[in-house]
């Protein structure tokens, strides 16, 4: 069966690269990744484009509730003295 699909050039990339990583060629790697032989690594986000996803996902100001500034609370959490308020 041939499909034909298209493909940004990131991601033509990515799978170009995991292909010669295992020495396989693009259509031999992608027949497997499909099989469930090996998955197809998820892209690498910049540290900004981490965040962004957080914030976006609700995640990051998950903290925002918390009166310290960082090191003062990361002090706290080592020494064992912050406790959360119910």
């Amino acid at each position: 069966m041939t499909i034909t699909i298209e493909l940004q050039p990131e991601q033509q990339e990515r799978i170009a690269t995991e292909a010669r990583k295992r020495r396989l060629s693009v259509e031999e790697y992608l027949s497997r990744a499909i099989a469930g032989e090996f998955p197809i690594p998820p892209p690498k986000r910049t540290p900004a484009e981490a965040i962004d996803a957080w914030e976006q996902e609700g995640i990051v100001p998950i903290w925002n509730d918390r009166p310290e500034d960082s090191p003062e609370l990361a002090r706290k959490l080592r020494t064992g003295q912050f406790r959360r308020e119910a």
